[in-house]
């Protein structure tokens, strides 16, 4: 479905993503020449033109944000699936630690756009932990506490 290009984020679309729900980051491996993807649910908008996020520090798209700066999130929202272009990446070093070794990243939001297909309505998807729940609940209790320091 053709959509025309907003340059932030909904109040609507700010919330969600402040819920920390399945997104997928999608980074450009210039070395390779290829697309890589990252399912990652650790990210809060601070604002309608701001994203944070959290990677585990060894992984390879960490290295691609370092020197590529631009990537996308894709997520659903409102029964849409919307992506958005970030810019000027940067890493940042969170006031508050969380438990977990973890790279903090920051974009800015260049676009908003619907990549629904015509007729598509989309649910959010559930994430489930495989590991202790409490663990689990804790870790992401300091991860967004970390993303808005």
């Amino acid at each position: 479905m053709a959509s025309k290009a907003t340059f932030e984020l909904t109040a609507a679309q700010e919330r969600l993503l402040n819920d920390m729900p399945l997104t997928f980051l999608v980074g450009f491996d210039e070395a390779k020449r290829w697309p890589i993807s990252h399912a990652i649910s650790w990210v809060q908008a601070l604002d309608a033109v701001t994203v944070r996020f959290a990677l585990t520090r060894n992984s390879h798209i960490v290295t691609i944000l370092t020197t590529e700066k631009t990537a996308g999130l894709i997520f659903i929202e409102d029964g849409q699936s919307y992506h958005v272009l970030l810019s000027s990446i940067r890493e940042f070093d969170p006031a508050v630690k969380p438990s977990l070794h973890l790279r903090f990243f920051e974009g800015h939001v260049e676009e908003v756009r619907n990549i629904s297909f015509y007729g598509a309505a989309y649910a959010q998807p559930e994430i489930t932990k495989t590991y202790d729940i409490r663990a689990a609940e804790k870790l992401d209790r300091e991860v967004k506490e970390s993303l808005h320091s």
